[in-house]
Parts: structure tokens; C-alpha cells; sequence
């Protein structure tokens, strides 16, 4: 039997995952895919601190729980509509069993700000 958990999260993140180009000196860089991959996840919120006064800035950090994903330090996410950074690098747990084996990794809010009117 597979987890819901894992298999039906309540959430869908497109991940850009990391690749390898050649720049035009010939050095290797890492860099975010054009092409998104569908994730569905579950996720849970790992740490948070709202400003309080102005010039003060929110930090959010999301957990998230799926069967597999494309994540790496380079990875571009997208969440909710925004952009997030990867937070920590994703950690594969074998579970107890195939059915719960996971990928778990965190997503950090770039903590965008409204353009004036």
C-alpha cells in the first residue's frame, strides 16, 4: 500500500532542476532548468518570524515531503505562486519499507516586497 501522505499531497511545486551548462570559456556551471517537473507534495511549516516594524524582514521556511523530486542547491521552485530558495539540501529517507521511501527537503521564502502603486 503507498502513503497518501507522499502520493496525494495537498500541493503541487514546479521544480526547475539543477543542470549542468558549459559557459563560453568552457568552465561547467549549474544552473536552473527551462523546463519545469510537477511535484506534488505535503508540506508543513518549518520556521517563521513575521516583521514587525518596517524594514524588518519575514522569514519562512517550508517543509516538504514527496515521493521523489528533482531538487538540488541550484534548483529553482516555485510555491504557492513565488519564487523559494532551497533551503537545506533534500535528504532521501529509505523509510521502512519501499512504500515510505521520501524525499524530504526545505524551501526558504525570498520574502518579495509589494511595488508601490
Amino acid at each position: 500500500m503507498r502513503s497518501r501522505l507522499l502520493d496525494a499531497g495537498a500541493e503541487v511545486v514546479l521544480v526547475y532542476p539543477e543542470v549542468v551548462e558549459v559557459n563560453r570559456r568552457g568552465d561547467p556551471l549549474r544552473v536552473p532548468s527551462d523546463t519545469p517537473v510537477r511535484v506534488r507534495v505535503t508540506t508543513s511549516v518549518d520556521r517563521s518570524s513575521d516583521a514587525e516594524l518596517p524594514g524588518q524582514v519575514s522569514s519562512k521556511v517550508v517543509k516538504c515531503l514527496a515521493r521523489s523530486a528533482p531538487v538540488g542547491s541550484w534548483a529553482r521552485v516555485v510555491y504557492a505562486g513565488e519564487d523559494w530558495d532551497v533551503a537545506y539540501p533534500p535528504r532521501l529517507s529509505p523509510g521502512v519499507s519501499r512504500a515510505t521511501r521520501h524525499v524530504e527537503f526545505g524551501l526558504r521564502s525570498r520574502n518579495t516586497t509589494p511595488e508601490a502603486p
